[in-house]
């Protein structure tokens, strides 16, 4: 019998496809997410020579009537009849059931299964539109006929809605009244709910919630009312695209299915046998319907499988070339024969190659990989392929198990009292904070300068470093090019200080140009850097007209402008700024503005972490840390929450929004505009538990009403820094609240007025706030770090008081991104414009910086996993008590737990 193709390349493509389907690797199926790989046969009998390297395929996969791996193949009449009618991956994953390898245990799809019964419902034109509750049921009875724990729960229940049981009269009653309740009502109630739970809520495996764009947690919608209104939603539109749509959804069911199947592991029996990866066979057929049906399920399985993070699927079909078609930048049609230009193309050494070197999980889907099979040779009976030859088993999973549990009970019967000590041991109640190995921010001393003079001093080292590249340019030796900063003015006065960020983010500017300038004196291929900084005013009222002068100032002819860097401030003008930098097309990298509302266009970056990963990591701390003082010296984590924000204040609106979505736990919502500004919207809760409040005094009581009716309420504060002042001093002395402990978690915008001792008259109060860098001195600090506090302390003094509060190093970090982004475009283009400067930033930049490691992959705004800070605020100084991220570049550098004994995981960037 003819096996699969002879000719050049095929042998290395059938040993790298028996590779990937039987990896070496155990953890390979779980991380190397592998191109779908379509074979084109070409020439006049194109469609045979595509079945006959199907038949060779499938004889690999299933010499001798039983299968050696889970697979599922669909012949061309199959893909044909369902074309724009039913999705092809419900008869695949029904395939991929039957006859699993003997031993291994079948396959558990629950997702797959449940959305298997939700979308045979949709496809049925017989079938009423359900609410979630008909749909539930509905697929409930179909979770019935599969399971034999559920069938047997239902049938003590009765067969009817009546209970159908035997007996006298009041005895049918009453075993109608307790039994149908107790086997069926309550068993479906709580499928239902865990379908919830699991599908919705979860983060670890709520793929449908990402799926369809809902935010995880406790506040999430019903399952089955989000898939009931999308089933509606489907059947009025054009029968094709909902087929194309019920594709999509089972694709990534099916995936997260096979994912969780697949995880390495060597205590589950299960798991020991999931030695390989799942395969899909497809053989397209000559019409242009089946065969764009069978290219479209390649593109949307690559999709779901990015989506998932499966790697445990090779997917690869066959199609004669003729069939296949893909679209020109013209619009017009091609074949592959032109080019191959929807996916990677070649012969099949290059797909072997791409198969065997797939490593990781690519930011975008993978496209297919396009193959072109050898061409027959004559007489030739095709290569005789040897099957895969996964590891086989004596015993089958529950025999293991069971076997294993025997031995498991006899080795355990001895240290049970032991084990029993351990599980009722007390729960730590230890609070976070007062670690004495722990470095701590020590108190600054304010400067006996005014803020106006530091501020010039500031701008002075700018100016003297301008003039050292003019000096230095102006002699012919070197390349310069002009960053425009754009800051807010400096407080009134030194009280206003610890509020405000324009001295110390001049100051990382002006210690990040001297050294730029340093390198490019050193080194003929880097950029020497000139500054113009640019005064936008008290909370960059100016901005955007500052903005527009900058934009026209670039589209002068010979215009040295590059890029701008500042904003440390997420404010709506801010905004409306970067917008208008960007669509002059000027690349803009932030400071320590943190508001994901920042990003408008992909000509922003920024180096401080976004408001999304701060309210993940802060609401994870809040839940999880021992941070509420019971008064006794013991503490545990908050139970509810009340989160503080101005709904004018784009940062603050954002961030307090981010947290109470992650907190879970319904927090309250308190909201306050300075100045009483609340648009004469009656006050009180309102039915979504937000609350309006006009004046410090009213807020201070409303936190304190909380406080008293649950005393582990952590008390959020996204508001500014100037407002918490003026809350602390009504609520201690102006409230019914006087003397009771107070836990405060804060953001950033707290981190100078605390680090300078602003609150720290106040024993009652329990202070967390975060910050972008750990304090100087500490031992996971970067060399890169330890330079720059070394060269602040020595031009500003090592007590000043923006040394630990990270905006200096935040600012020093902007520049060095936006430099390298130049240093790449002169030494690749010897052309430093904006729009080169653009694509260095586009292509993605990984450089050590003072306030961690600039992780900042293409296609990304921000650095991957930026380190994150929160610290503990005490008499004797701040301390942190976690901090996350990937301060170094090396593994010893990143911190991935947090709390006791490294207890919990910190949440990371995907």
């Amino acid at each position: 019998m003819p096996g699969f193709t002879e000719g050049e390349g095929a042998e290395e493509f059938i040993e790298a496809l028996k590779g990937a389907v039987v990896p070496r690797d155990r953890k390979a199926k779980g991380r190397d997410l592998l191109p779908p790989v379509l074979l084109l046969a070409d020439g006049e009998r194109a469609a045979a020579h595509a079945h006959q390297a199907m038949r060779g395929l499938r004889r690999m996969l299933y010499p001798d009537g039983a299968k050696r791996v889970p697979y599922a193949a669909l012949g061309p009449d199959e893909i044909r009849a369902a074309a724009g009618r039913r999705p092809l991956t419900l008869d695949l994953g029904r395939e991929l059931c039957v006859d699993v390898p003997r031993r291994t245990g079948r396959l558990r799809l629950t997702d797959f299964f449940l959305t298997r019964d939700i979308v045979e419902q949709a496809l049925d034109p017989r079938a009423p539109e359900p609410d979630g509750r008909a749909l539930r049921d509905h697929c409930y009875a179909q979770r019935i006929a599969r399971g034999p724990l559920l069938r047997a729960l239902w049938t003590l229940g009765g067969d009817s809605a009546e209970g159908g049981t035997a007996g006298p009269g009041w005895v049918a009653e009453l075993r109608r009244l307790l039994m149908r309740p107790l086997f069926q009502l309550l068993p479906r109630w709580w499928w239902g709910r865990r379908r919830t739970r699991l599908l919705l809520r979860s983060t670890r495996r709520g793929w449908y919630a990402d799926w369809r764009r809902i935010s995880h947690g406790r506040t999430a919608e019903d399952f089955f009312e989000n898939a009931a209104r999308l089933l509606r939603a489907e059947r009025g539109r054009d029968p094709e695209a909902a087929v194309g749509r019920w594709e999509e959804l089972l694709l990534h069911a099916l995936l997260a299915d096979l994912r969780r199947a697949a995880r390495p592991g060597r205590i589950s029996p299960w798991r020991r046998r999931r030695r390989t990866r799942c395969v899909f066979l497809l053989e397209l057929p000559e019409g242009a319907a089946g065969a764009a049906a069978g290219e479209r399920f390649l593109e949307r399985y690559a999709e779901a499988a990015r989506d998932t993070r499966c790697a445990a699927v090779v997917v690869v079909a066959a199609s004669p070339a003729g069939a296949v078609g893909v679209s020109r930048a013209d619009g017009a049609a091609s074949s592959p024969a032109d080019g191959a230009t929807a996916g990677e193309s070649g012969g099949l050494g290059r797909a072997a190659a791409r198969l065997r070197g797939a490593s990781g999980m690519p930011s975008r889907a993978p496209r297919p990989l396009r193959a072109a099979l050898p061409a027959p040779v004559p007489e030739s009976e095709g290569l005789d392929l040897d099957p895969v030859s996964p590891r086989t088993f004596r015993l089958g999973p529950a025999a293991e198990l069971a076997l294993t549990g025997v031995v498991v009970a006899a080795l355990l019967s001895a240290p049970g009292v032991w084990l029993l000590d351990r599980v009722t041991d007390e729960p730590d109640r230890g609070c976070l904070g007062g670690a004495s190995s722990e470095v701590v921010a020590g108190r600054p001393e304010l400067s006996a300068d005014s803020p106006r003079k530091q501020y010039e001093d500031a701008r002075r080292l700018i100016r003297e470093e301008n003039a050292r590249v003019d000096r230095e340019v102006g002699d012919g030796d070197g390349t310069a090019r002009t960053v425009v900063h754009i800051g807010s003015d400096v407080a009134a006065d030194q009280e206003g200080q610890r509020y405000n960020a324009a001295v110390p983010e001049l100051r990382g500017i002006a210690l990040a140009q001297r050294a730029l300038n340093d390198e490019a004196r050193n080194d003929s291929q880097k950029v020497w850097l000139r500054v113009d900084s640019r005064n936008a005013g008290d909370d960059f009222a100016n901005a955007p007209r500052i903005a527009r002068q900058v934009a026209e100032d670039a589209r002068k002819k010979g215009s040295r402008i590059i890029g701008v860097v500042g904003f440390s401030k997420s404010l709506k003008q801010t905004q409306e700024a970067v917008r208008i930098l960007g669509g002059a097309r000027i690349p803009v990298v932030g400071t320590t503005a943190t508001a994901d509302l920042m990003q408008v266009d992909g000509y922003y970056r920024r180096v401080a972490p976004t408001d999304s990963r701060e309210a993940a990591i802060e609401a994870d701390f809040a839940r999880r840390g021992n941070i509420m003082d019971d008064g006794t010296g013991s503490c545990s984590p908050a139970r509810a929450a009340v989160v503080v924000k101005d709904p004018r204040d784009l940062y603050s609106d954002e961030i307090g929004t981010l947290f109470a979505e992650r907190f879970g736990a319904r927090p309250f919502t308190l909201e306050y505009t300075p100045g009483g500004r609340s648009g004469g919207i009656a006050q009180g809760p309102g039915q979504d538990g937000v609350a309006r409040k006009d004046s410090i005094g009213e807020l201070a009581d409303a936190v304190c009403e909380r406080v008293i009716a649950n005393p582990r309420t952590v008390v959020y504060w996204a508001s500014r820094a100037l407002q918490f002042s003026a809350f602390l001093d009504d609520f201690g002395d102006n409230t019914a609240c006087e003397g009771r402990k107070l836990t405060v978690l804060g953001g950033n915008d707290l981190t100078t007025a605390a680090l300078a001792g602003e609150y720290a008259d106040r024993p009652w109060l329990r202070l967390y706030h975060t910050v972008h860098v750990l304090p100087a001195g500490h031992p996971r600090l970067s060399d890169i770090a330890k330079k720059f506090n070394a060269d602040y302390a020595r031009d500003f003094g090592s007590h000043d008081l923006w040394r630990d509060d990270g905006r200096a190093a935040l600012a020093y970090d902007a520049m060095q991104l936006m430099a390298e982004a130049a240093n790449r475009a002169f030494r690749s283009t010897d052309n430093v414009e904006r729009s080169n400067v653009q694509i260095g930033l586009d292509n993605g930049i990984r450089k050590q910086g003072a306030s961690g490691y600039l992780d900042v992959g293409r296609g990304r705004s921000v650095p991957r996993d930026k380190p994150l800070v929160i610290l503990h605020h005490t008499d004797r100084g701040s301390e942190p008590v976690l901090y996350c991220g990937a301060f170094t570049q090396n593994p010893a550098g990143r911190a991935t737990h947090w709390g006791p004994q490294g207890k919990f995981s910190c949440p990371r960037d995907s």
